[in-house]
């Protein structure tokens, strides 16, 4: 639909409600900082997207981007103009020196120089940061000594990425790139009116660019990397996200690897295994015990993680329950917080859709469906049930006014029964909260009980 700008919808103006619903939304799925002050801004981006699907307030809006239609088609929109997409050729020089005249000639002389060089480049935006180590790499492999690499460059926004894989910018863009590389990796368009340059297909050949949610549990990489470039994108998460995504990506870099920053950005205070090299550059350190190296995540109501990668697992439950899955064999975990089912009839359960998370009957089946992916027998799985805590007197009238926790319990061991899984170890009940810590890479589950006023005051409880 092509956008008629005589014909715009006016929009109403953003309300408080409508503004901290979509703020609750965008830091818990994306990560972004969304205090009060940015309602006008979020409000002028999101305003684009009103008059392109011809809604004339934002409470429509909002109705719409979480209606099953909408989360398909408008929410990757929504998510493209939300995002901040600073980028330039070759920002903060500085870096890339420190890459060839140190780094790079240290990793060559390690014993496994010969297989290929991994680097990420996470948050690459529309691809200048990754083509401008390509084009450093490159000319470094041909300069001084030849070796083979792969950049990874992945970002959250569908839009960037699109850009990114096209190497297309305007020619005023590259005035940053060095004028020998200019000349070497750089193809200017045939119409001069155009004024558009292009890189050159062997540098965009060593570029492989993927969609990825720096705030989902699992990354999904099936090997570590040697370098990571993470820079100026931290600063618009909060300081606990930050220490969670910095310690997950730590985790996929080699030890002896690099980390980069941006010049903004500090991870002073933040346990991690890595150590300061120079300004905004920190190396992993060699021999990290591996209870150090696992990055460790928060399970929020309503989420699943299934991963073969070692992982801490921390969940707060109440009256909700989590179920813990582990395969000795194949090294493959699952965990879920979830509570009683919403319904009878599990077809009515969108399957993938967050919402489907939320309930056991359906969230049960979707963790065995991931497990089953990595070759997992569920006849293998060591089951384990934890929560269902009567919080608070906390009734319900869909059964006789039961206790929550308990009809969270009888729901979740009839649909493992249902599931024909065995369960190994359950601890249920009462009237006390409990923190569990789910370590994914031995199903072992460390369980701290919470009391009755700490559970009332956690945010973490349902």
């Amino acid at each position: 639909m092509e956008e008629n700008h005589n014909q715009r919808i006016p929009a109403t103006t953003m309300s408080d409600e409508i503004f901290a619903l979509f703020s609750e939304f965008i830091e818990a799925e994306i990560g972004i900082k969304m205090p009060p002050a940015k309602k006008t801004m979020l409000q002028a981006r999101l305003q684009k997207r009103l008059w392109k699907v011809e809604l004339s307030s934002f409470d429509d809006y909002y109705q719409y981007v979480f209606s099953p239609e909408g989360r398909e088609y408008e929410l990757p929109n929504m998510i493209d103009v939300v995002t901040t997409n600073k980028t330039d050729f070759f920002r903060e020089p500085k870096h890339f020196e420190i890459l060839t005249q140190r780094i790079i000639p240290e990793l060559l002389a390690r014993e496994d120089a010969e297989r290929q060089m991994m680097i990420w480049c996470a948050g690459c935006s529309t691809g200048e940061e990754p083509y401008s180590l390509a084009m450093v790499l490159h000319d470094f492999a041909e300069q001084v000594r030849k070796f083979e690499f792969l950049i990874l460059a992945t970002d959250i926004s569908n839009k960037v990425l699109e850009k990114a894989r096209l190497g297309i910018y305007d020619e005023e863009m590259s005035a940053p790139i060095p004028a020998s590389f200019r000349k070497k990796y750089l193809l200017r368009s045939k119409d001069d009116n155009k004024k558009l340059v292009r890189v050159v297909p062997e540098i965009r050949s060593l570029v492989k660019f993927r969609k990825l949610n720096l705030i989902r549990p699992d990354f999904g990489f099936r090997e570590n990397m040697d370098i990571i470039f993470c820079r100026n994108v931290i600063i618009y998460f909060n300081r606990s996200i930050q220490e969670q995504v910095i310690g997950r990506i730590c985790y996929y870099l080699n030890p002896g690897g690099y980390l980069f920053t941006g010049h903004s950005e500090t991870l002073n205070g933040m346990r991690l295994p890595i150590k300061t090299v120079a300004h905004t550059v920190y190396q992993k350190e060699m021999d990290v015990p591996l209870s150090e190296q696992l990055p460790i995540i928060t399970l929020k109501p309503a989420e699943m993680f299934v991963s073969e990668r070692p992982t801490i697992v921390r969940t707060v439950l109440g009256s909700c329950v989590a179920v813990t899955m582990f395969d000795p064999q194949h090294g493959v975990a699952a965990i879920c917080h979830a509570l009683l089912p919403e319904s009878d009839n599990l077809s009515k359960h969108e399957e993938e859709k967050p919402n489907s998370y939320k309930y056991v009957d359906s969230v049960i089946p979707l963790m065995l469906k991931k497990l089953r992916n990595y070759g997992v027998n569920p006849q293998d799985l060591e089951v384990k049930l934890f929560g269902g805590a009567d919080m608070l007197g906390a009734r319900t009238g869909k059964i006789g006014f039961q206790p929550v926790g308990k009809l969270n319990i009888d729901a979740v061991i009839q649909t493992i029964q249902s599931q024909n899984l065995r369960l190994k170890v359950s601890d249920v009940g009462g009237i006390s909260g409990r923190k569990i810590l789910f370590y994914t890479h031995t199903g072992e589950v460390l369980l701290k009980r919470i009391t009755l006023r700490t559970a009332y005051n956690s945010p973490a409880i349902e």
